[in-house]
Protein backbone atom coordinates (compact mmCIF):
# COMPACT_ATOMS: atom_id res chain seq x y z
CA UNK A 1 0.00 0.00 0.00
CA UNK A 2 1.48 3.35 -0.98
CA UNK A 3 0.13 5.12 2.13
CA UNK A 4 0.70 4.32 5.76
CA UNK A 5 0.31 6.14 9.06
CA UNK A 6 1.69 5.94 12.55
CA UNK A 7 0.08 7.55 15.56
CA UNK A 8 2.42 9.25 18.00
CA UNK A 9 0.14 9.34 21.03
CA UNK A 10 2.65 11.15 23.25
CA UNK A 11 2.87 14.02 20.77
CA UNK A 12 -0.76 13.85 19.65
CA UNK A 13 0.26 13.54 16.01
CA UNK A 14 -0.46 11.28 13.08
CA UNK A 15 2.56 10.75 10.84
CA UNK A 16 1.48 9.77 7.33
CA UNK A 17 3.74 8.75 4.46
CA UNK A 18 3.04 8.13 0.80
CA UNK A 19 5.29 6.39 -1.70
CA UNK A 20 5.11 5.04 -5.22
CA UNK A 21 1.96 5.63 -7.25
CA UNK A 22 -0.76 7.47 -5.33
CA UNK A 23 -4.44 7.25 -6.32
CA UNK A 24 -7.73 8.72 -5.13
CA UNK A 25 -8.66 5.40 -3.52
CA UNK A 26 -5.35 5.21 -1.63
CA UNK A 27 -6.05 8.52 0.07
CA UNK A 28 -9.73 7.79 0.75
CA UNK A 29 -8.87 4.36 2.18
CA UNK A 30 -6.20 5.78 4.47
CA UNK A 31 -8.55 8.50 5.77
CA UNK A 32 -11.24 5.88 6.50
CA UNK A 33 -8.71 3.73 8.38
CA UNK A 34 -7.50 6.70 10.37
CA UNK A 35 -10.98 7.86 11.38
CA UNK A 36 -11.84 4.30 12.45
CA UNK A 37 -8.67 3.93 14.52
CA UNK A 38 -9.53 4.04 18.24
CA UNK A 39 -6.21 5.80 18.97
CA UNK A 40 -7.15 8.78 16.74
CA UNK A 41 -8.88 11.77 18.30
CA UNK A 42 -10.20 14.97 16.68
CA UNK A 43 -7.61 17.20 18.35
CA UNK A 44 -4.65 15.38 16.81
CA UNK A 45 -2.43 16.99 14.20
CA UNK A 46 -1.33 15.17 11.05
CA UNK A 47 1.95 15.53 9.22
CA UNK A 48 1.51 14.02 5.75
CA UNK A 49 4.84 13.43 4.05
CA UNK A 50 4.23 12.76 0.35
CA UNK A 51 7.81 13.40 -0.79
CA UNK A 52 8.17 9.72 -1.76
CA UNK A 53 5.52 9.75 -4.48
CA UNK A 54 6.80 8.61 -7.88
CA UNK A 55 3.57 9.27 -9.75
CA UNK A 56 0.39 11.07 -8.80
CA UNK A 57 -2.77 9.45 -10.16
CA UNK A 58 -5.07 11.61 -8.04
CA UNK A 59 -7.80 13.32 -10.04
CA UNK A 60 -9.53 16.64 -9.52
CA UNK A 61 -12.80 14.73 -9.10
CA UNK A 62 -11.10 12.64 -6.42
CA UNK A 63 -9.85 15.74 -4.60
CA UNK A 64 -13.38 17.17 -4.65
CA UNK A 65 -14.71 13.88 -3.27
CA UNK A 66 -12.08 13.89 -0.50
CA UNK A 67 -12.90 17.49 0.40
CA UNK A 68 -16.62 16.73 0.45
CA UNK A 69 -16.21 13.74 2.72
CA UNK A 70 -13.88 15.62 5.06
CA UNK A 71 -16.21 18.62 5.15
CA UNK A 72 -19.08 16.36 6.18
CA UNK A 73 -17.10 14.88 9.09
CA UNK A 74 -17.66 17.15 12.12
CA UNK A 75 -14.64 15.78 14.04
CA UNK A 76 -12.30 17.28 11.46
CA UNK A 77 -13.22 20.88 12.27
CA UNK A 78 -10.46 21.12 14.89
CA UNK A 79 -8.08 18.97 12.88
CA UNK A 80 -4.70 20.33 11.75
CA UNK A 81 -3.04 18.84 8.66
CA UNK A 82 0.35 19.81 7.22
CA UNK A 83 1.01 18.28 3.80
CA UNK A 84 4.65 18.19 2.66
CA UNK A 85 4.73 18.12 -1.14
CA UNK A 86 7.83 19.48 -2.88
CA UNK A 87 6.79 18.19 -6.34
CA UNK A 88 4.84 20.79 -8.34
CA UNK A 89 1.97 18.49 -9.40
CA UNK A 90 1.49 17.09 -5.90
CA UNK A 91 1.75 20.54 -4.34
CA UNK A 92 -0.91 21.83 -6.75
CA UNK A 93 -3.38 19.05 -5.95
CA UNK A 94 -2.75 19.49 -2.23
CA UNK A 95 -3.45 23.23 -2.54
CA UNK A 96 -6.69 22.44 -4.35
CA UNK A 97 -7.69 20.22 -1.43
CA UNK A 98 -6.74 23.00 1.00
CA UNK A 99 -8.90 25.54 -0.83
CA UNK A 100 -11.87 23.18 -1.10
CA UNK A 101 -11.81 22.40 2.62
CA UNK A 102 -10.98 25.84 4.03
CA UNK A 103 -14.52 26.43 5.34
CA UNK A 104 -15.17 23.06 6.99
CA UNK A 105 -11.58 22.03 7.80
CA UNK A 106 -9.64 25.30 8.09
CA UNK A 107 -6.49 23.77 9.59
CA UNK A 108 -4.92 22.51 6.35
CA UNK A 109 -1.63 23.91 5.04
CA UNK A 110 0.65 22.76 2.25
CA UNK A 111 4.43 23.01 2.47
CA UNK A 112 7.40 22.10 0.32
CA UNK A 113 9.68 21.66 3.35
CA UNK A 114 9.24 19.09 6.13
CA UNK A 115 10.81 21.26 8.83
CA UNK A 116 8.52 24.21 8.03
CA UNK A 117 5.49 21.92 8.21
CA UNK A 118 6.57 20.55 11.60
CA UNK A 119 7.16 24.06 12.97
CA UNK A 120 3.66 25.10 11.83
CA UNK A 121 2.09 22.07 13.53
CA UNK A 122 4.07 22.64 16.72
CA UNK A 123 2.85 26.24 16.85
CA UNK A 124 -0.78 25.13 16.54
Amino acid sequence: MPMAYRIDEARGWVLTTATGILTDDDILDLKAQLLADSRWSPGMHELADVRGIDRLDVTTAGVRRMAGQDGAHPALGAYRLAIVAPQDDVFGMARMYQMLTEQAVPGVMVFRDLDEAAVWLEAS
